[in-house]
């Protein structure tokens, strides 16, 4: 476990309590540029056995938070982030002023998308 409040740690806690993969982070980050982010080198700074370097560590914070803003404004609904390269595409989308479209699933297994223009309920 990295150093109490380190940002390796608060990044760790992050992941768990949204429930996202550290391998689906590793893929935002690399698709968001950063280096040094893999999910080897991650899942080492998780253990506290090489921590991420300074800059890794800042852009990968500042990563989360993204998401983690995401998660917020989508909120009482839960979004999966069990799917980096999909996280990545709502965060291109958000950065860019468009419009989000999320399909919500129900317990039951039921897809609930956004209906068409004209379509009947």
């Amino acid at each position: 476990m990295p150093k109490p409040y380190s940002i390796d740690a608060k990044l760790l806690a992050g992941l768990e309590l949204r429930g996202m993969p550290v391998s689906e982070f590793s893929k935002v980050a690399a698709l968001d540029g950063i280096r040094g982010a893999s999910k080897t080198k991650l899942n080492e700074a998780f253990r506290d056995a090489d921590p991420l370097e300074n800059e890794v560590a800042f852009n990968c914070w500042k990563l989360w938070e993204e998401i983690e803003t995401l998660c917020q404004n989508f909120e009482p609904f839960v979004l999966s982030l069990r799917d980096g390269e999909q996280v990545h595409q709502w965060l291109k989308a958000v950065r860019n002023n468009e419009v989000v479209s999320v399909v919500f699933v129900g317990t039951d297994g039921h897809v609930m998308a956004p209906k068409e223009e004209g379509e009947k309920s």
